[in-house]
C-alpha cells in the first residue's frame, strides 16, 4: 500500500475523529417515549452503552488532538478545537450518570441545560 499523502491525512484524521464523535449522545441511554420524553434503559445496557461512549471519548480527542498538534494550519485544525472543548463539557455531563437510577428526561431541557443547539 502506497503512503498517504500528508495532506490528505489531517482530513483522516478529522473522519476518525468524528465517527467517534458521533458515538458520544445521550440518546443512547435512553427509550423515547410516544410523549417525546426519555426513560433511561436498564443498569446493563448502560453499562454497556457507558463503555462504548468513554472509549469514543478518548478516541475521538485523540484524533482531533493529532490534527491542532500535527496539522495546526489544516482546515479542520480549528473545528478540531471547538470539539475538544465540547468534548470536555460533555465528559463532566457523563462524569455523575447514575446508573441505578431510572428517570424520565425532557429533551428540549437537557439540550438547554447543556447548552446544545439543534442544528
Amino acid at each position: 500500500m502506497s503512503e498517504i499523502k500528508t495532506k490528505e491525512k489531517d482530513y483522516i484524521y478529522y473522519k476518525l475523529g468524528i465517527k467517534y464523535y458521533k458515538n458520544i449522545h445521550p440518546n443512547y441511554f435512553y427509550k423515547r417515549n410516544p410523549d417525546t420524553t426519555f426513560e433511561t434503559k436498564t443498569c446493563e445496557e448502560m453499562v454497556k452503552i457507558l463503555n462504548k461512549i468513554y472509549f469514543s471519548f478518548k478516541l475521538s480527542e485523540y484524533f482531533f488532538t493529532k490534527i491542532v498538534n500535527e496539522y495546526s494550519t489544516s482546515m479542520y485544525a480549528e473545528d478540531s478545537k471547538e470539539k475538544i472543548k465540547l468534548l470536555k463539557k460533555l465528559y463532566k455531563s457523563y462524569e455523575n450518570i447514575l446508573l441505578e437510577e431510572n428517570k424520565i428526561v425532557n429533551n428540549g431541557k437537557f439540550m438547554e441545560d447543556m447548552g446544545l443547539k439543534l442544528m
